[in-house]
């Protein structure tokens, strides 16, 4: 497995196209089989079973996974029980941030995530 994903830790979503996905993910029905919703969804938006949908799905399950880091917890809002507010910043980071494999997971090296996403993020204040 870790074969087949290698070639994809590499390819890099744009990152307002990153959020353009995750925005679809997060609209469609909760009742969808995740697996193939989301792999059908970047397969839609990048034309077929393309690098980019591959890694942007590879990206979304890795996102997920940091998200329950409590390194990226501070960058989240519980609006509810069982809901978070996340930055679009920190979706966009998710596009291009470096990839790592641990075990048989893909996942974020969470300060260059954090890193990319204050990168993205506006200016506040005033120097």
């Amino acid at each position: 497995m870790n074969n087949e994903l290698q070639p994809n830790l590499t390819v890099r979503v744009d990152p307002n196209e990153m959020v353009q996905y995750v925005h679809q993910l997060m609209s469609t029905p909760r009742s969808a089989n995740v697996p193939e919703t989301t792999m059908a969804l970047a397969q839609r938006q990048w034309g077929g079973d393309t690098p980019l949908a591959r890694a942007a799905q590879l990206r979304w399950s890795a996102l997920n996974r940091a998200l329950g880091d409590a390194r990226v917890g501070t960058w989240t809002m519980h609006q509810k029980h069982n809901q978070i507010h996340v930055p679009a910043a920190l979706i966009a980071a998710a596009g291009v941030a470096r990839l790592t494999m641990a075990e048989q997971d893909v996942v974020f090296d969470i300060p260059t995530l954090l890193d990319a996403t204050l990168e993205l993020c506006e200016p506040a204040g005033h120097a």
